[in-house]
């Protein structure tokens, strides 16, 4: 009976030392991704206009909704210096992933290279129509410190 129950208080023992290493492990874990997301200041089209501070560790996430298969897309128009675009990728939503008239987002990530004001606009147009204005623009101001 007593071996029985100190088998008991062993395998308990273990399993709790192994639950305080694994919550060890996942909050370390949480707080780099903590970090990973504090350095990626993120806006949409409702910030259209808006001044935005940036540090130059952090990077500047543009997420803007487009219409797949439109020939519509977002593209950066001019210089965004001091910033610098650095990935551009498109988002589908889960349930129309790509489907002509389905939502869609265009995501720009811009990095700072040093401090300075930059002027960034996004225009959303079809490449094709020269002497057209776009249909939609998105601008922002950042302020990189």
């Amino acid at each position: 009976m007593r071996k029985l129950l100190l088998a008991r208080l062993i395998i308990a023992g273990l399993l709790v030392a192994a639950l305080a290493s694994q919550s060890g492990t996942v909050t370390a874990q949480q707080a780099a991704d903590s970090n990973k997301s504090e350095s990626i200041v993120g806006v949409t089209e409702s910030d259209n206009g808006k001044d935005i501070d940036l540090t130059t560790a952090q990077t500047l996430q543009v997420k803007l909704k487009s219409i797949a298969g439109t020939g519509y897309a977002w593209t950066l128009s001019g210089d965004p210096a001091p910033l610098k675009l650095v990935k551009q990728s498109s988002q589908h939503g889960k349930s129309t992933s790509g489907r002509a008239g389905a939502p869609s987002f265009s995501v720009f990530q811009l990095q700072a290279g040093s401090s300075g004001l930059a002027n960034v606009t996004f225009v959303y147009r079809r490449s094709w129509e020269y002497n057209v204005p776009p249909a939609k623009t998105f601008s922002i101001r950042v302020n990189v410190r």
